[in-house]
């Protein structure tokens, strides 16, 4: 992509010719959003967002929000329990499996009981179908935007 570009400056003058002339292209109904900055403009390599959908970027948009989200819980769920310890007393009584058992990182997914990994999914999609799956896409709120305000 980046030979693509220098060939593309050497021809035109500048890395994606002139985009003035481009009126009519789709990435235009995306060019003035959050993220988008010079010298690229709206930065979209596969194509996603090709068709200019705007309901289909806002959900995309709002799934990126939530990943990250779920990704900084995962990272304190990771951290919390080397600095803090472990809860004590039977992850799994019937098993007999402590929590103190269970190793940190990749290695506890084999330790996790099915009921455990069961109890983990269901309530994943508790949260996805209580808040409203894709609410804040569908009610045209902010991306990421469920209306939830903390206590502070």
């Amino acid at each position: 992509a980046i030979n693509v570009m220098f060939f593309q400056d050497g021809l035109t003058g500048s890395a994606w010719g002139d985009w003035a002339l481009y009126t009519a292209s789709p990435m235009r109904a995306f060019e003035n959003e959050l993220g988008a900055q010079a010298p690229l403009g709206f930065f979209d390599p596969f194509g996603f967002s090709s068709d200019g959908d705007a309901y289909s970027f806002l959900r995309r948009r709002s799934v990126e929000i939530k990943h990250g989200r779920i990704c900084m819980l995962a990272t304190m769920g990771y951290i919390t329990p080397e600095l803090t310890g472990k809860f004590p007393g039977f992850l799994s009584p019937g098993s007999g499996l402590k929590f103190a058992d269970v190793p940190n990182g990749l290695a506890a997914i084999g330790k996790v009981p099915a009921a455990g990994w069961f109890q983990i999914f269901s309530w994943m999609a508790f949260c996805e179908v209580g808040a409203g799956y894709d609410a804040d896409v569908n009610e045209r709120k902010e991306p990421g935007n469920m209306g939830w305000r903390p206590p502070l």
